[in-house]
């Protein structure tokens, strides 16, 4: 169940050799944390704080995301007048976020989020192109001037004049793998308080 938590082990994101080899350091001694908690041993037979301390550490982990999204939004809204330099500035092979809203063939007015595929690196209109829409500027909002027949954006429902309201894109933020640095100072405390204890016994 740890690719759930983590589809780096998948090779999905990994950015290097350090990074794959800190994610299978990282699993490896979850696993083992996760099962001294489970068994309620670790050094020595474990306190109930220690054992809900390994339970939180496993976690963290496992999953250093959970806790980094607290404190650093993951994603944000970008206006969408830059939508055609965005387009540019991701990398090969992404999907663009959107929101747009408009009225449909029905005279229902909805709003949607959709993902379009922009396809390799290229000028940003191109690539907008790629992901099935042309876009245009009138006044400062910027609308849907044309759809690509069968493309990604007519297959998510978007339709001419319907306006953009929003770009999702993902956030610059730290690296989330900083969350290990207090789940693994708070391991070695535990370690340090079970040796003790270990070694008073021995006395």
């Amino acid at each position: 169940f740890i690719f759930i938590f983590n589809t780096k082990l998948l090779m999905i994101g990994v950015e290097g050799p350090f990074d794959l080899i800190l994610v299978i350091l990282a699993s490896v001694t979850a696993m083992l944390v996760f099962a001294a908690a489970t068994q309620g041993f670790f050094i020595v037979k474990s306190r109930i704080w220690e054992t809900l301390a390994l339970l939180l550490i496993a976690f963290t982990l496992f999953r250093p995301g959970y806790w980094w999204d607290m404190v650093y939004a993951p994603t944000e809204i970008v206006d969408p007048v830059q939508i055609v330099q965005v387009a540019q500035d991701q990398p090969p092979d992404v999907d663009l976020t959107i929101m747009a809203e408009g009225e449909t063939i029905d005279g229902d007015f909805i709003s949607k989020t959709v993902r379009l595929p922009l396809g390799p690196a290229g000028e940003g209109a191109v690539r907008l192109e790629h992901g099935g829409i042309e876009v245009r500027d009138e006044e400062g909002k910027v609308l849907i001037d044309n759809l690509v027949f069968g493309g990604p954006a007519e297959a998510a429902g978007l339709d001419f004049d319907w306006q953009i309201t929003g770009i999702q894109i993902v956030a610059e933020r730290p690296p989330k793998e900083l969350m290990f640095i207090p789940a693994v100072l708070l391991l070695a405390l535990i370690v340090l308080l079970q040796r003790r204890r270990r070694s008073v016994a021995n006395k």
